[in-house]
């Protein structure tokens, strides 16, 4: 694609933001929901466009009007967006794709959905090709937008994530080197492990915990088969413990934290990275 053209696009897309509140507009998002799965297609101004589906191991509540998904065009150089991204000049925002997802569920709606879901998305504007660096990120509203990936198409480009729940997601290139964006990602779970510890029966934590020294040294050795292997170990673990030891349900009246959805979703894109690098 031309210069010329991928400038046009830019511009179009930017007149159209700022001229008009269409872009934040439900009219342009369609929603499906058939059981446990939600699809949306999203047509933006400028031929931005993008189809999502969510899988749900079991939800109660859930159509169309109360899952609250929005699509909007954003500023690729707002400083309130970049700021969101991990600090780091080898992510950046994608001008052939400038949309954010947001999926905030009515908080009066009733929905709940237990243990992980997956999120897809696939779009024409990008196209996927072998070593590609284009990630799918998610962030809570306002905050840190972290990499959720764990599969992802050839093609037009489509990947998948997993989570424990919503609010926001677009799609990134991450040029960062894989051993960087694998430390990282351990953080992250060891971080949410410890922040989940109180919710967690002391024997099961103690187990998880194990798991996590594990995959730390087997990752500062750089063993990143070892690594993606017991990060599977810490994921059946969590799984084999859910409900009881591990609170795993999601509400949109926000008063329950689903910990082993999120355990899972930060071990499911670690493993990714693990593989990817090995």
């Amino acid at each position: 694609m031309s210069q010329f053209k991928t400038f046009y696009i830019i511009a179009f897309a930017l007149i159209m933001m700022l001229s008009s509140p269409v872009s934040h507009s439900t009219e342009l998002v369609s929603v499906n929901v058939q059981g446990n799965t939600v699809e949306a297609v999203i047509n933006l101004p400028a031929n931005i466009s993008a189809d999502i589906t969510l899988e749900f191991e079991n939800a109660v509540g859930l159509t169309a009007d109360n899952i609250g998904i929005t699509a909007e065009i954003i500023d690729i150089t707002s400083l309130n967006l970049l700021q969101r991204l991990p600090n780091s000049s080898n992510i950046s925002l994608q001008a052939l794709f400038p949309m954010m997802i947001t999926i905030e569920p009515d908080t009066s709606g009733g929905f709940s959905f237990s243990g992980v879901a997956s999120v897809d998305i696939h779009t024409h504007n990008l196209e996927y090709t072998a070593g590609t660096p284009l990630r799918f990120f998610k962030a809570p509203l306002g905050g840190e937008f972290k990499d959720i990936t764990t599969t992802m198409g050839a093609g037009s480009y489509r990947a998948r994530g997993s989570t424990g729940r919503f609010s926001q997601f677009i799609i990134v290139a991450d040029l960062r080197p894989a051993t960087v964006v694998i430390n990282t990602k351990f953080n992250d779970l060891q971080t949410a492990l410890n922040a989940f510890s109180s919710q967690i029966d002391s024997v099961v934590y103690s187990t998880l915990l194990q798991d996590v020294a594990d995959i730390n040294q087997a990752i500062m050795t750089l063993d990143y088969s070892s690594a993606s292997s017991k990060v599977s170990q810490f994921i059946n673990n969590v799984k084999a413990n859910r409900g009881q030891a591990i609170p795993d349900v999601w509400r949109s009246s926000r008063d329950v934290d689903n910990v082993m959805g999120e355990l899972i979703a930060y071990a499911n894109t670690l493993r990714f990275s693990l593989r990817l690098a090995n």
